[in-house]
């Protein structure tokens, strides 16, 4: 049983993509070597990272769950995805799954999504960001429920700093895509029956902000067609999201033991009939992406 509080959490790469934009011209290493160290925080805070389950859902209550394997997408269905736009879209789906696997401490399944997740980012030739030694904690480690969630943090850490630092920004856009998708897809298939008054329903039309800083990121690398053809699987979903009355909070950033609280901001009202409608697109847009290859 876990904390519904954490199944956000599997958005890991997405929630401040587009903030900023990552400079190009040099690795961090490059950038940082003659900085202070106030100037090393902020080029440090340039580059995209993977919030927290506590930095995304720190305000919702608790909901004990169980897990449930038929929301997965099966490890088998990687071998179908043969070129790089399905590949990358499919490994946002299963990192996300990974994440999902991890906050519940299901060591089998763990392992068995991390292969995958290797096995697809060498065949998108970057397996470079996982390293024999994690690798090997990994493999090590999987009995150990505390040492599992961190290394998965660690592995989906890895995955976005080699990407962002080393120019494959086009890839981390699309897997971002499945991602953001995949979180979306579990996060309908959990929070179990309509309640206007459901923090974890609420929690979920709030990703519009984050809709619009992954669609605004992404636009960036447009001009690359396995960009643009991605971005395409995200307009039905903002335009359900566009529907939708929009009132508009104060926005408040904190830090908080070296954590980020995101407050306020846009409170989206939210009716039944949206509810059933965004969960139809979300479910149709993830199946067209891990079944039309």
């Amino acid at each position: 049983m876990i904390n519904l509080r954490y199944l956000l959490g599997a958005l890991l790469f997405i929630s401040f993509l587009g903030c900023k934009n990552t400079p190009k011209e040099a690795a961090p290493e490059e950038k940082t070597k003659d900085l202070g160290i106030d100037q090393v925080e902020e080029v440090k805070d340039i580059y995209y990272r993977f919030p927290s389950p506590d930095e995304m859902l720190h305000f919702i209550d608790n909901k004990n769950l169980a897990f449930n394997d038929q929301y997965l997408l099966p490890v088998n269905n990687a071998k179908a995805y043969l070129d790089s736009r399905s590949q990358s879209l499919n490994l946002g789906i299963y990192i996300a799954d990974l994440a999902y696997i991890s906050l519940f401490q299901r060591h089998k399944e763990a392992l068995e999504y991390f292969q995958i997740i290797y096995t697809l980012s060498d065949k998108l030739r970057i397996s470079s960001a996982f390293d024999a030694k994690l690798i090997r904690r990994f493999e090590n480690n999987l009995k150990n429920a505390d040492s599992l969630k961190v290394l998965t943090d660690v592995a989906l850490t890895s995955v976005t700093n080699y990407l962002v630092q080393n120019d494959k920004e086009k890839t981390f856009a699309i897997i971002s895509i499945g991602g953001f998708i995949e979180s979306l897809y579990l996060a309908f298939n959990l929070v179990g029956n309509y309640e206007a008054d459901n923090p974890i329903i609420q929690r979920i039309f709030d990703q519009k902000l984050v809709l619009e800083n992954l669609i605004n990121y992404s636009l960036t690398y447009s001009d690359d067609v396995n960009v643009s053809e991605s971005i395409k699987l995200l307009h039905p979903i903002r335009s359900c999201y566009n529907e939708m009355v929009v009132n508009e909070e104060k926005t408040t950033v904190a830090k908080k033991d070296g954590k980020l609280i995101i407050s306020g901001g846009q409170k989206i009202t939210i009716s039944y009939e949206q509810f059933k409608k965004l969960k139809s697109i979300i479910f149709s847009v993830r199946k067209k992406i891990t079944e039309e290859n």
